[in-house]
């Protein structure tokens, strides 16, 4: 017969219990910290809306989505249909003078009847805050003009996160 000992049960519940309180008041030191407000204050929030659009008509499909991010790290869209499987991931760097650029790569796989195409893309943007990059990852057919093809569009628009709660709390208290 195995007796438990008491006192070894004791000190890990009495460690438990401390190291929990530890990380609850690491807590609080981390939200009343100036490095949160200085995360949020270099926080990028991406709005990204993907559409496949038919000629001359109202999009056909359309997918919108908003995350935030940092400079330097990359926020990833995945498309797959039947045939079709798309990746594409938006990185946004700012400079010290706050000018902003996005990298937008993208990985494309088409299956065919007979074989399977893959391509990929690459592209540099110099961007404003607000403005809208348009990202066409299957690029644009000769075709466009005639009315038979669709074509899959990704829109991009970085907002500084900090303005975006400042609007937020500002409707908030009218």
């Amino acid at each position: 017969m195995v007796k438990p000992r008491l006192p070894l049960v004791f000190l890990i519940l009495a460690f438990a219990g401390l190291q929990a309180r530890a990380q609850d008041s690491e807590l609080d030191r981390i939200f009343q910290d100036q490095d949160l407000q200085s995360l949020i204050d270099r926080a990028l929030q991406l709005n990204i809306t993907a559409k496949v659009l038919p000629p001359g008509e109202a999009p056909a499909w359309n997918s919108a989505s908003s995350q935030v991010t940092l400079p330097g790290r990359s926020v990833a869209v995945r498309l797959v249909g039947d045939n079709l499987h798309i990746d594409v991931v938006f990185t946004p760097y700012q400079g010290e003078g706050g000018d902003l650029v996005l990298v937008a790569q993208g990985q494309v796989w088409m299956a065919g009847a007979q074989e399977t195409r893959y391509f990929t893309t690459f592209k540099s943007v110099p961007v404003d805050a607000g403005e809208k990059v348009l990202f066409f990852p299957l690029g644009l057919s000769p075709n466009v003009g005639r009315g038979d093809t669709f074509t899959l569009q990704i829109e991009v628009e970085i907002f500084p996160y900090r303005e975006l709660l400042e609007k937020q709390k500002a409707s908030a208290g009218e």
